[in-house]
């Protein structure tokens, strides 16, 4: 028998189709309300979870607000390298040595399956976050430095060259936008506005369609990223000055005093900004106004007197009414937001990279090469691991993957993997000899 038609299915055919669904449909919500006795299984509907929105770090410290500091779960184990990507070397203008890996700040941004980072030896890359392998680069003509900032189908990168560039997803150049000079700090995008600060003291605004300038304001030679929070801007300068703006039109609403040379992003939470500067001191203010709360000199260091073995060169990480951040001095700190000491972590040398806290455990790079996790409790060591002879950038922790470079041209994906049990191998027993039977002599 041959399969009906459904083109020649008949009129009545279809009425009595209909007739039925009418039927079912009419004793759906009957059934759902009947009472369920005793002893039977209660059937619930079953509703398909929705599928958590992906893990990225889209610029530095995640957000323009500067308080993203990445995603778990974390497993149980050790720190162990996953894969590592070697790049190039260049030299500069400004530097005749050659660099290559990741500089300060030079953290990672992570979309997808990739990873975008801002090479020493002047190319922006794009990685396989599985494994390593390269997918594009762009050249520049020195090395880049500033974190990438995605925004839609658009990477925004930058460095030392004096240009800011608009690169697609698949590497090709849109647009740049010539400055003065280097732009470290990371762009943050805000309603098609791409604003920063550079070396050359200004605040910019551009649009982020064709890189056309909408404003600049001067404001001081800044070093690093600024922090949009709340629809204001806050940024510091190497003069010593604290800014808040007004995106709108980059007028400034107050300006504080520092006092040394700043290279910080600032955290702004519940109302109070935190910053740091190059004389190893860690400063509270009143987002609103620009009050001064408080001051925590690290040890070594004082008041408005730069030291580069004292300094500070990250930037503060808030989180869960404490604040973390590394010094010059080999100490990662954690204060409590009355700017008290709660505790610290020696680490091998210098940390000059920012402490992203994720799930409870902090993240860090020291210049003896070492990568650091410690517990955010109490600054217990959890695991480290020598990946350089120099890590001055800050890590991007994704799915509690870790991407973090080093100034040895390498940059690296790591992860927690449980510890390999010591196999203890038995030696070997050596059979019993057999007694030797001395023979008499026969005469």
């Amino acid at each position: 028998m041959t399969s009906p038609n459904p083109a020649s299915t008949s009129a009545s055919q279809i009425c009595h189709y209909s007739l039925l669904l009418v039927l079912i449909a009419a004793c759906v919500p009957f059934i759902a309300c009947t009472k369920v006795t005793k002893g039977e299984a209660e059937k619930r509907p079953i509703v398909a979870a929705l599928p958590a929105p992906p893990a990225v770090m889209l610029t530095w410290l995640g957000a323009p607000s500067r308080n993203s500091y990445g995603t778990g779960p974390w497993k149980d184990g050790e720190l162990t390298i996953t894969w590592e990507m070697k790049t190039g070397a260049t030299s500069g203008r400004l530097h005749k040595d050659p660099w290559g890996g990741t500089s300060w700040p030079g953290q990672p941004s992570v979309e997808g399956d990739r990873v975008y980072f801002p090479s020493a030896d002047g190319n922006a890359y794009a990685l396989r976050r599985s494994d390593g392998t390269e997918i594009w680069k762009f050249k520049g003509k020195d090395s880049f430095k500033a974190t990438p900032t995605i925004a839609g189908d658009r990477i925004i990168a930058s460095g030392l060259d004096h240009h800011v560039y608009c690169l697609s997803k698949d590497g090709k150049l849109l647009w740049d936008h010539e400055t003065g000079f280097e732009v470290d700090g990371a762009a943050a995008i805000v309603n098609d506005k791409i604003y920063f600060g550079g070396e050359d003291h200004y605040l910019y605004c551009l649009n982020l369609s064709d890189g056309a300038l909408v404003y600049k304001t001067l404001v001081g030679s800044v070093e690093g990223s600024i922090t949009f929070k709340d629809d204001r801007i806050y940024l510091c300068t190497e003069e010593g000055d604290l800014f808040c703006m007004n995106p709108a039109d980059g007028s400034v609403i107050w300006k504080a005093r520092i006092g040394a040379d700043s290279d910080s992003t600032p955290a702004v939470v519940d109302g109070v900004l935190y910053t740091a500067a190059e004389d190893g001191v860690v400063r509270a203010y009143k987002a609103a106004t620009g009050e001064l709360l408080w001051n925590y000199v690290t040890e070594g260091s004082h008041l408005y007197v730069g030291n580069e073995k004292r300094g500070i060169w990250g930037s503060p990480v808030v989180y869960k009414d404490r604040i973390y951040i590394g010094a010059s001095n080999g100490y990662l700190h954690c204060l409590n937001t009355k700017g008290e000491l709660v505790w610290r972590y020696k680490a091998h040398a210098a940390i000059w990279g920012t402490s992203p806290v994720v799930d409870g455990r902090v993240i860090f790079g020291d210049k003896a090469g070492w990568l650091n996790m410690i517990s955010a409790e109490d600054g217990k060591l959890i695991s480290e691991i020598k990946i350089g002879d120099n890590v001055n950038s800050t890590p991007a922790i994704v799915d509690g993957q870790i991407y973090i470079g080093a100034f040895n041209g390498k940059l690296y994906r790591l992860d927690m993997v449980p510890k390999k049990p010591k196999v203890e191998v038995e030696k070997p027993v050596a059979p019993p000899r057999k007694p030797v039977r001395k023979h008499r002599r026969t005469q």
